[in-house]
């Protein structure tokens, strides 16, 4: 889903409130329906359902009432069908496909007894299985339903709010940074289906994986060349046979993708630099907010990094006399790292490619590459001696941050898309067969909890040492600069000006996003007339400013605005002047980067809007736009500069300043 979809939703939400009701009563329904549940992705539906609503309080409470009553029916029409066909049910469609869901249901029913109905409700793959499961066993009505009930109220508010939580939040993210409500939602909702899908894969193939081999041995049986080669990798009783097979499917799927992306590299070049020009999001992505915390991720998976890592676990293998491991642990990680510098070097040739500063050119990302093998292969080493259940939760975390990691470098346009996949490829095929020879000769070794809080130590301590000395020079690095591009004064007053964004951002309400001036002066020349005409400088952003935003009551003189970002960028100048009854204009103003020849005189883009303090959530205070008062921002800001020209172009241009005649 698009942000500008979402935000159709959150207006249809506030015009057709009876429809956000009604299809939140529909989702719990059907996400408590027998096996039918299973498949839909009812906590991440209602968690935009609650996005949707925000802290609109008559309104969640209604949504509220409306998704426990869909989970009470779904749960009674599950019950009943338990009863109305018991035994029959594993003979039945769609049960008689799915009778390990009826086997896990029984199971948990016998364990926990009655408490099952309250726990299952909270249990995504049990929730629409334990109802269908007591109803067949005979569990009586009376004892059924106040239990259910009891759940289906306390679940209802704990889907909704972190969702109503969620969306107040975007909304603040919108006010002060558009940018950084797209990156929330790429990260809640890329990251929630990421987890989602890696789960449901590893469970399926866990659940299946005694079916798989026992038909693939006989077909290696029954095919007698195959079955010489490979067969004693199937054949029960060998160590780690699902593992091996795992990989070796992972290895032949890597193998392919590669090996189309070699072969088709050279008749579609355009595809590849069509990579280069999507990258160009990764700029309408950045936000001063997020931009450290990225940086941060970036260096923690940088070379240095990653070679005390790799170091690391090579010492540990060491000490450990664990030969096998470290051969395979070397072999990975640097074999793996010099086959993508040279991979790399190759579609470079076969692409004509022409050198690009940095390592957004790569493809091959050789970074991506050595950092999924070190994460990869350390997981693989550890997971062998944990329970099958505690490393379907290593695999999920490595996926998770594999991921925050493709993230940062393609957010900092340090990587394409092309570079991340492909390198997503060569690494998961070369993890995989390195994987399948240690695999099929490792032994079991004890202490992999201690071994895997050592790695993850040794990580952050590198990091912790590594970033703050050289975080600076990476951070200027990767600034975002506002290119500079020259303009004709008389041409920009009259026409050139279309030419500069009409809008700070494009996610949120147009009205707010729009610029209201453009204003052709230095900033000295600026900042003087500003002071002269009483605006003054808001209280900054600091330790002493938290006291006003968390006080009992909002104190507008000392409570701070934040900055709101432009182009990835904060504002280059706030300044406010109070009003009556605690609101306050506030003016921002960001360099546009267009200089007006002949004396290369500024253009800034200026917002004025009208503030009151407002109490979000009951926990904080803040500023809340009026849009009503638009006219006397614009009015507030037409009394400074009493020898400067103004003019407007249309109803919907943007006011035009200039403080002489041919701008200065």
């Amino acid at each position: 889903m698009s942000v500008p979809e979402f935000q159709q939703l959150l207006q249809l939400s506030a015009v057709n409130p009876g429809w956000v009701v009604a299809i939140g009563f529909a989702l719990a329904f059907v996400e408590a329906l027998a096996l039918v549940g299973i498949l839909v992705p009812g906590i991440l539906l209602l968690f935009l359902l609650g996005a949707m609503v925000g802290w609109d309080g008559p309104l969640l409470l209604g949504l509220g009432v409306s998704v426990m009553a869909g989970a009470v029916a779904g749960d009674g029409v599950s019950f009943w069908l338990g009863r109305r066909y018991r035994d029959q049910l594993r003979t039945r469609w769609p049960f008689a496909k799915r009778v390990q869901w009826l086997d896990l249901g029984e199971q948990f029913f016998l364990r926990h007894g009655g408490k099952s109905i309250f726990i299952a409700r909270f249990v995504g793959p049990l929730r629409p299985v334990v109802p269908l499961v007591v109803g067949s066993m005979g569990m009586p009505v009376a004892t059924f339903v106040p239990r259910m009930l009891v759940a289906c109220a306390l679940w209802s508010p704990v889907m909704l709010l972190p969702g109503a939580l969620f969306g107040e939040s975007l909304e603040l993210a919108a006010e002060f940074g558009g940018r950084l409500t797209l990156l929330l939602l790429v990260l809640v909702i890329g990251g929630w289906l990421l987890i989602w899908s890696t789960r449901s894969v590893y469970e399926t193939a866990a659940r299946r994986s005694t079916w798989w081999l026992k038909n693939l041995a006989l077909w290696l049986r029954r095919h007698r060349h195959l079955g010489h080669w490979f067969g004693g990798l199937v054949e029960p009783g060998r160590r780690e046979v699902l593992s091996v097979v795992t990989l070796g499917l992972l290895l032949v799927v890597s193998l392919a993708v590669l090996f189309g992306a070699l072969v088709l590299a050279p008749l579609s070049t355009a595809a590849w630099e069509a990579g280069f020009e999507l990258s160009g999001l990764a700029a309408s992505m950045r936000s001063h907010f997020a931009d450290p915390v990225f940086l941060v991720l970036a260096m923690g998976v940088s070379r240095p990094v990653l070679l005390t890592l790799i170091g690391f676990g090579a010492l540990m293998l060491l000490i450990q006399r664990r030969w096998n491991a470290l051969l395979h642990w070397l072999l990975a990680t640097l074999g793996g790292w010099f086959l993508a510098l040279m991979l790399n070097a190759l579609m470079g040739f076969l692409l004509g490619r022409p050198a690009i500063s940095g390592s957004i050119g790569q493809v091959p990302h050789v970074e991506f590459v050595v950092t999924t093998l070190v994460l990869g292969f350390g997981a693989l080493i550890v997971a062998k001696d944990f329970r099958p259940r505690q490393r379907k939760w290593l695999y999920l975390s490595t996926v998770a941050l594999l991921a925050l990691v493709a993230l940062s470098q393609f957010y900092l346009a340090r990587a394409t898309l092309n570079g991340l996949a492909a390198g997503l490829a060569l690494a998961m095929g070369w993890l995989a067969l390195t994987g399948i020879g240690y695999r099929s000769r490792a032994r079991p070794y004890g202490a992999p909890g201690w071994r895997l809080a050592a790695f993850i130590g040794a990580w952050l301590a590198t990091v912790l040492f590594y970033v703050p000395p050289n975080y600076p020079e990476f951070a200027a690095a990767h600034q975002l600069v506002q290119p500079t591009r020259q303009i004709g004064a008389v041409a920009w007053w009259t026409g050139g000006w279309r030419s500069l964004p009409e809008l700070r951002s494009r996610i949120g309400r147009a009205d707010r996003q729009r610029f209201d001036a453009q204003l052709a002066m230095s900033r000295n020349e600026l900042e003087q007339a500003l002071t002269a005409s009483g605006w003054v400088r808001p209280p900054r952003l600091g330790v002493d400013s938290l006291r006003p935003i968390f006080g009992t009551r909002p104190r507008p003189e000392r409570l701070v605005h934040l900055p709101r970002d432009f182009a990835g960028q904060p504002d280059d100048l706030m300044r406010r002047r109070m009003l009556s009854g605690g609101r306050v204009v506030v003016l921002r103003a960001w360099d546009s980067g267009a200089r007006l020849e002949p004396s290369a005189t500024p253009v800034w883009l200026v917002q004025a809007r009208v503030l009151e303090p407002v109490t979000r959530l009951g926990l904080f205070n803040t500023w809340r736009e009026i849009d009503e008062d638009s006219n006397r921002a614009l009015a507030e800001l037409r009394t400074m500069g009493a020898d400067w020209q103004w003019r407007r172009p249309g109803p919907e241009a943007p006011w035009l300043v200039r403080s002489a005649p041919g701008g200065r």
